[in-house]
């Protein structure tokens, strides 16, 4: 059964407002998501609520009206993540919550959906971080990353609190989801693009990331683009031109080591950070075999990431 949410002009423009914060703010920065969280919780009549993300492999915690407890806990019980990009904790009973509301997808939940409430104050994670913290009762917003999840989790006084046990909380935060899942999704993807890039210029010393295409200093400089990053839309790779030089250019490397006229294509759009996905779309070609093509490089390669491709061909051009 759907909920008729009605508001009022304020209202929709406070949500309209959240919804263009989610898709265009670095929400790799605690600044912005503490604005979002804040008018959210104020529009939804909670009173506080917390960010918790794991953009790029990293744990951020934003907090606003909490105490310390919650972030202070999570740090204490945060391992790392497993083969399926499941948080891995040392709370059994936390872990079991964040496992299957990962595995449920992206959504809105009230936490009877997830445990119920006697089991939950029973739990070392109510005793010890939630209830001293103010997180007594709990709606939470979330998605699923590559690894980990961004979750919004808004408080509430008590059980008998409105915006805790009607649906119209449900319901405004439902308008919100896909900007917070298309948001944390882009930002999570410019975070491992940054964490590869860096990864990758780590081996090549003589490269450097620029944040727009300017005339070369130097004639043997070679610009590539590069992917897209947190707070920045596009950038560029500059090297010394040591990685065409080995083999005249780039598609005289690839076809050294046996890739087709459709592989190098494919190639140089990864090189660029663009998902199979978009891949697919700008070649016409489906996702499956755009997916392949990119298995069938790297393991052509020898390389095991993406990233790995700017290092192969470092090493290929100082051979």
């Amino acid at each position: 059964m759907s909920t008729v949410v009605t508001l009022s002009d304020h209202q929709l423009n406070v949500l309209h407002e959240q919804q263009t914060a989610l898709l265009t703010e670095r929400l790799d920065q605690e600044e912005p998501v503490r604005g979002i969280l804040l008018s959210l919780a104020k529009i939804i009549g909670a009173s506080r609520g917390f960010a918790s993300t794991t953009l790029g492999g990293q744990l951020s915690f934003v907090k606003e009206g909490v105490g310390p407890e919650i972030e202070t806990y999570l740090a204490q019980v945060f391992k790392g993540f497993d083969a399926v990009g499941n948080v891995v904790l040392s709370d059994p009973e936390l872990e079991e919550i964040n496992r299957r509301r990962r595995e449920m997808g992206a959504g809105i939940r009230h936490e009877s959906r997830l445990q119920m409430r006697q089991l939950i104050e029973q739990t070392d994670y109510f005793k010890n971080a939630f209830a001293p913290a103010g997180m007594h009762h709990v709606i939470g917003m979330s998605v699923p990353l590559r690894l980990g999840e961004a979750i919004f989790a808004f408080g509430f006084e008590g059980d008998e609190d409105p915006g805790f046990t009607g649906e119209r909380t449900i319901g405004l935060l439902r308008l919100v989801l896909p900007a917070f899942s298309a948001g944390f999704k882009e930002a999570d993807r410019r975070a491992e693009a940054q964490k590869a890039l860096t990864d990758a210029l780590g081996q090549m010393p003589d490269a450097q990331v620029l944040h727009q295409a300017a005339q070369p200093a130097a004639k043997e400089t070679m610009l590539w683009p590069g992917p897209a990053v947190p707070g920045q839309d596009q950038t560029w790779i500059a090297t010394n031109g040591q990685i065409a030089e080995h083999a005249n250019d780039l598609k005289q490397t690839a076809k050294s080591y046996g890739l087709t006229e459709r592989q190098i294509e494919v190639m140089e759009l990864m090189m660029q950070g663009v998902p199979s996905p978009q891949i697919a779309e700008r070649l016409n070609i489906s996702p499956h075999t755009a997916r392949r093509h990119g298995e069938a490089i790297m393991k052509r390669l020898g390389i095991q990431s993406r990233s790995a491709i700017w290092s192969m061909l470092s090493k290929t051009g100082s051979g």
